[in-house]
């Protein structure tokens, strides 16, 4: 599957803009390879020699031996970036949030 170009709507505006679409060029090696990452918390956050570190986690259920199960952490991926590229993903993650929230006049 080819991906050359693929247009992206803000969060603000979920429905394509008639006239401004912003074109985002997607590398075809990366699409396909590009993992997807699944997390229930962030395990750890820091900062080190200015990249901010985070370690995302997810809960796990493991088989014991006594045929029970005893219930884990584990991380699902270690987020690496740079000062500013973190603030984009906060941005991201806030606007996001901003479409679970009950329409005005609607309630949750």
């Amino acid at each position: 599957m080819k991906h050359a170009q693929q247009s992206f709507t803000t969060v603000n505006n979920p429905s394509p803009p008639a006239k401004n679409v912003q074109v985002v060029q997607v590398s075809d090696a990366s699409a396909e390879s590009a993992p997807f990452i699944y997390f229930d918390a962030v395990l750890t956050a820091g900062v080190h020699q200015g990249t901010v570190r985070l370690e995302l986690g997810a809960t796990t259920a493991i088989p014991t031996k006594d045929g029970q199960a005893k219930t884990v952490h584990v991380i699902t991926a270690h987020l690496r970036c740079s000062p500013s590229a973190a603030l984009t993903v906060r941005d991201a993650i806030d606007k996001a949030l901003l479409l679970l929230a009950p329409a005005k006049g609607q309630s949750s």
